[in-house]
């Protein structure tokens, strides 16, 4: 029941048109029965899309290789997921799995927050055994989000994520300018790039 692709070879993909990679998304998520929108408002350059109760498991990372440190780390959720917890059990994890980044005066930090989700099936997960690996539980929130479907390289997430920036900007959008987030769906190039949307 692990719905989780661990074997992560390309992390990064280039943009393609909104609508078709959203569409993706979806299709991917209800085969796969990991997280999809409830709720979608597709746009030109990027989208709004809303997501309801969600639960996940979560590790500190540092340093400038975002790719070393998300593979380093998925290892660590798939232990976690394979018995590494207090009941001795299987916990199924799903896509998506990336990191949160946070930004300092518009500059991406390095420190990452890495996470997968566990299933919402799974009413009470277990703690983890390993201290460093921490649950997290959240509430309905909406995101601004740009898709993509072709690999790019790790350096490239900042100057994407300052585009994506600017042009939230340039459409007064209310959304945290402290924190984005990077969703990967599959290994074959589907992943979104996300800015939390905020009450204005």
């Amino acid at each position: 029941m692990l719905r989780i692709f661990l074997t992560v070879s390309v992390l990064f993909w280039n943009q393609l048109a909104a609508e078709k990679a959203v569409n993706e998304v979806i299709d991917f998520c209800q085969d796969a029965d990991c997280l999809e929108p409830v709720e979608a408002i597709l746009g030109k350059n990027y989208n709004e899309l809303e997501f309801d109760f969600r639960q996940w498991i979560a590790t500190d990372a540092y340093g400038d290789n975002i790719q070393d440190a998300v593979d380093f780390n998925l290892m660590k959720f798939f232990n976690y997921s394979r018995c590494g917890n207090v009941a001795d059990t299987i916990v199924p994890i799903s896509a998506p799995w990336g990191f949160r980044g946070y930004l300092e005066n518009g500059t991406v930090q390095q420190i990452f927050k890495v996470y997968t989700l566990i299933v919402p099936q799974v009413n009470d997960p277990p703690e983890p055994l390993d201290p460093t690996v921490k649950i997290g539980i959240g509430t309905p929130i909406w995101f601004y989000t740009r898709s993509f479907d072709h690999s790019f390289h790790p350096p490239e997430v900042k100057e994407l994520v300052t585009q994506f920036m600017g042009d939230l900007e340039k459409d007064n959008q209310p959304f945290n300018r402290t924190t984005f987030i990077i969703a990967v769906f599959n290994t074959l190039g589907l992943m979104e790039i996300g800015f939390e949307k905020i009450e204005q």
